[in-house]
């Protein structure tokens, strides 16, 4: 009996051993019989078996618009001078003009526009405009022997470019904003002077951007800037106070760097 058990023993621990050291292979692949994943491969059951995922395409940061839609914000500024001609002034100056800004829209430019008109000059003439308390209304040309005039506007504006092509785009736009006058100097007499102006002031503009790298550009541009800063003050040459005025309408040029970025 001992003999019988022994010879089982040995017979079923050897069939178990031989049973492991077998591979399940798939069967042959026939019509109509489903087919099992070998998870010998190298892939976890995760990789196996989880959803496929698309990478999603790569995409040039640099471009402005895909399908429509802006990849990213876009921001520009720009830095120029040139020369403004006061209409109603003698003689023309120096034009400083700033902005910064963002893309609103494909073609449309959103921003804020600081400038700055400096004349110094000698033995110059100025002309102001006050109403006398009689409603009587005064143009008056003061001689000097040194005068110093400086107007800030500063301006909202919208532009709207027009791509001719990928190198030229003309635009056309205008601003709104405040704009402020110091008139400063000596007079014939030797009597010093100084006068602080301001008010409500709007330009039209065109130019023309030309881009010369990635990110930078040349642009030059014509502004038509309305402007009637004014001022109350006692003036002791007719001696009593005054609403006085001083025409600043006229033509400016200007051209610089444009930046995008």
């Amino acid at each position: 009996m001992r003999i019988v058990i022994a010879a089982l023993t040995i017979a079923f621990v050897a069939g178990s051993a031989g049973a492991s050291q077998l591979d399940f292979q798939p069967a042959p692949v026939s019509p109509g019989v489903a087919q099992y994943q070998d998870f010998n491969a190298n892939k976890t059951l995760l990789e196996s078996s989880g959803p496929i995922r698309h990478r999603r395409p790569w995409r040039d940061r640099d471009r402005d618009y895909d399908y429509g839609y802006r990849s990213q914000p876009q921001y520009w500024a720009m830095l120029g001078a040139g020369t403004f001609d006061p209409s109603n002034q003698p003689g023309n100056g120096l034009y400083v003009n700033g902005g910064v800004g963002s893309v609103l829209a494909e073609q449309i430019d959103l921003g804020l526009q600081v400038s700055w008109y400096h004349r110094s000059t000698g033995g110059e003439e100025f002309v102001r405009e006050y109403d006398l308390p009689n409603g009587t209304h005064v143009t008056q040309v003061r001689a000097t022997n040194s005068i110093d005039t400086d107007l800030v506007p500063v301006m909202g504006t919208l532009r709207v470019r027009i791509p001719v092509s990928s190198q030229l785009q003309p635009y056309v736009g205008g601003g709104v904003g405040w704009e402020w006058l110091t008139v400063q100097g000596t007079d014939t007499n030797g009597v010093d002077f100084s006068n602080d102006y301001d008010g409500f002031g709007a330009q039209l503009f065109g130019g023309l951007n030309m881009n010369v790298a990635r990110g930078t550009g040349l642009y030059g541009e014509a502004v038509w800037n309305a402007s009637t800063p004014k001022a109350e003050f006692f003036d002791p040459s007719v001696g009593q106070v005054v609403r006085e005025e001083v025409d600043f309408d006229g033509l400016a040029f200007h051209g610089g760097l444009r930046f995008m970025f």
